[in-house]
């Protein structure tokens, strides 16, 4: 009985090791790293916090603070309520790296500050291969990171919803692996002041809806195939690109191979085209409103655009440039 007690201990003590972890895990301002990170036992430090939870569960916080930069590895949920401000604000490298493959991430609530010398705001690193991982960024602001906003930089699945991405050198990237391309979907992106780029599409497919790309150093929407053999598909719905230094819509540009569908949006006041067609870019546009851009809609090169006569195209500098094809309803 006694060896039958002890084994069944061991395997007690065993199981709490492997599976011991908590579900819903906790960090807070007066929180403790050595603590077992729950809720009434908070740690100081989302990477600690992390460590201690079961993958699929959760860390929240507990209390306004700057956690510090952190990576994900697993299933995970990071959650800071609306009443807290939960701020990284990393002095190099990255604010959030995940770094899991196959896994369900969620980013809610978050400040992220790259003022201080940080690289990008949040980096998927993982999907070398197919991979089934879905990132969803909800409810952050992302700003002063000296390259992207968010770097979705490998093959997965990216959602985001209530986003506000300013003063970066690009706000949002989406890229894919080698033939596997990403996809992404965005609803309420507000991408502002960037030195480059609102939204920038690489190897993806995107589609974007009720969001803003205004005062960027170039592109507002940019679908860029920057590859030999890539695709960048974006589709963007009731959106607005104005301000912008260089672009409001773009599609083709690169190697790859590029398309855009825009409708019912704006495209204002963009010194360079409102909306355009690149070498190896393809653009379709119904409903939109094209005003005071140096060009409303410019077709160049090997550009295909076809618009499907329901834009209203006026008080640019040039209407029109190129070739615009015009399609109807089928």
């Amino acid at each position: 009985m006694r060896k039958i007690g002890l084994a069944v201990l061991g395997s007690i003590l065993f199981s709490s090791f492997v599976f011991g972890q908590n579900n819903r895990s906790a960090v807070s301002l007066t929180g403790n790293d050595a603590a077992t990170c729950t809720v009434p036992d908070p740690c100081r430090t989302f990477d600690v916090a992390i460590s201690k939870t079961n993958a699929g569960g959760e860390v929240i916080v507990l209390s306004s603070a700057g956690y510090g930069p952190f990576t994900v590895n697993k299933s995970i949920s990071i959650i800071s309520p609306p009443a807290y401000h939960a701020a990284m604000a990393p002095t190099s490298g990255d604010a959030i790296t995940v770094n899991v493959d196959n896994a369900l991430v969620v980013l809610r609530g978050l400040t992220l500050n790259g003022s201080l010398g940080g690289v990008n705001g949040i980096t998927f690193t993982g999907g070398a291969t197919a991979s089934n991982t879905r990132l969803y960024v909800e409810n952050c602001v992302i700003s002063g990171f000296s390259n992207y906003g968010v770097n979705f930089a490998r093959n997965g699945t990216l959602f985001i919803s209530e986003l506000i991405a300013r003063e970066n050198s690009n706000a949002i990237v989406v890229d894919g692996s080698s033939g596997l391309p990403s996809s992404a979907s965005i609803d309420h992106a507000l991408m502002e002041k960037n030195v480059y780029d609102g939204l920038k599409v690489l190897n993806a497919i995107v589609a974007i809806r009720n969001s803003i790309a205004a005062n960027n150093g170039n592109i507002g929407f940019n679908a860029l195939a920057f590859g030999s053999g890539t695709i960048a598909d974006l589709t963007a719905e009731m959106c607005q690109s104005t301000l912008n230094s260089g672009y409001g819509f773009s599609a083709g540009g690169s190697s790859g191979t590029a398309q855009l569908m825009v409708s019912n949006s704006v495209a204002a006041s963009n010194p360079n085209v409102g909306i355009f067609a690149n070498s190896n870019g393809t653009v379709w546009a119904s409903n939109d409103t094209v005003t005071r851009n140096g060009i409303g809609m410019e077709q160049f090169s090997a550009g295909v655009f076809e618009s499907r006569g329901n834009n209203t195209v006026r008080g640019n500098q040039a209407n029109t440039s190129g070739t615009i094809t015009t399609f109807g309803p089928i």
